[in-house]
């Protein structure tokens, strides 16, 4: 998945966070990668806690009012995460188990971002001063 100018939300710090989920999902999905799969799917199990948890906080600080919301997506995403990590270590063909996280976690990761991101981006930038 490329990294594009439409993916960013004009939040700094949120939008490297998006550009490294990024780059971290790209190692999965280059095959000359696959000795890292496993440390890739360490980091990323890590820090999409992190930054979840950044976006949040920015959330709250600004009193989006949507915010219980998107932590359930949050929330959900972490158990769909935890169960294709779960799958990995369990099933003796990886491969398909790393398609399926590649194609699960770049799909959730573009619908995210585009809406519910973008929205709150538009809700947090509109209250910030110039």
């Amino acid at each position: 998945m490329i990294w594009t100018k439409a993916l960013e939300m004009g939040i700094p710090k949120i939008d490297e966070q998006h550009k490294e989920l990024f780059r971290q999902v790209d190692i999965l999905l280059d095959r000359s990668q696959i000795n890292r799969v496993e440390s890739t799917l360490e980091f990323l199990k890590k820090y999409v806690v992190k930054h979840f948890s950044d976006e949040e906080y920015l959330q709250k600080a600004s009193r989006y009012p949507k915010s219980e919301a998107h932590k359930k997506l949050h929330v959900d995403f972490i158990k769909i995460f935890q169960g294709l990590y779960e799958q990995y270590h369990n099933s003796p063909n990886k491969l398909t188990v790393v398609l399926n996280v590649n194609s699960t976690v770049l799909n959730w990761l573009k619908d995210h971002i585009m809406v519910h991101d973008k929205e709150f981006s538009t809700f947090y930038l509109s209250r910030k001063p110039a």
